[in-house]
């Protein structure tokens, strides 16, 4: 990750002569990208706004979701075994299985997306991932709430309802320690992995954070618990107080 972080700050950085004087940096990351994001506000890029989504920046090893990463990866060489054997059936027939799972497991059915998950199921894609996990579980610690405070003016936090791997508890926290931070709450339908259904919506509200069509009320954004179990109800959630 460190050298992504070098590579983006040396981007931003030396293509500024050849940008207009009135050119204004804006920063959308998702996830792990929010971390990035940080990273590279702390190393001196200037941004007039930074749009974190599902914000994957605080102690992920200790997330509800990070349990489940962990097993896969006790059964990497496994898994990465199941994905070539696949690879050695019949394409109309892998994408059919691919697509079968995203009808059965996902709202949105549309042909890209099996496309796309045709193409990263492989052992190098898998053993790819599994490395960046690896280094996301060990990388991803204690937040620097002091850079946060820092910047707070030209950052906003996007946080899910029942995001596993950015909860609530985690909002909380920021909010305790910068208390003027600016954050919103996405509708109970929309998930971490929001590219499965909910791109347009994220990339509507992304584009009224970024422009600041969306009021900040610091009061009254947060839902209430019986909010939270009413909307986990109707969603299928298991619903945890804490």
């Amino acid at each position: 990750y460190q050298r992504r972080v070098r590579e983006a700050v040396v981007s931003t950085q030396s293509t500024g002569g050849q940008l207009e004087p009135d050119t204004k940096l804006y920063l959308v990351g998702h996830s792990f990208g929010a971390y990035l994001i940080l990273q590279m506000l702390e190393k001196g890029v200037e941004a007039e706004k930074s749009v974190l989504l599902f914000p994957m920046f605080d102690s992920m090893a200790e997330m509800p979701k990070a349990a489940n990463l962990q097993k896969m990866l006790q059964y990497q060489i496994f898994i990465t075994g199941i994905a070539w054997l696949t690879s050695l059936l019949p394409y109309t027939l892998r994408r059919k299985m691919i697509q079968f799972y995203l009808q059965r497991f996902s709202k949105n059915t549309q042909d890209h997306m099996a496309y796309t998950i045709f193409e990263l199921i492989s052992p190098a894609s898998l053993n790819n991932v599994f490395g960046l996990a690896q280094n996301e579980l060990a990388v991803v610690r204690e937040p620097n709430f002091k850079l946060i405070q820092k910047h707070q003016e030209n950052l906003v936090f996007y946080y899910g309802m029942f995001d596993m791997w950015a909860p609530l508890n985690c909002l909380r926290k920021l909010r305790k320690n910068v208390p003027e931070v600016k954050f919103h709450i996405a509708d109970s339908d929309v998930s971490h992995t929001f590219m499965f259904g909910s791109c347009r919506k994220v990339a509507r509200k992304t584009v009224q954070l970024i422009t600041d069509d969306l009021p900040y009320d610091m009061t009254n954004l947060l839902p209430n618990v019986d909010e939270v179990k009413a909307a986990a109800a109707e969603q299928h959630y298991d619903f945890c107080e804490d």
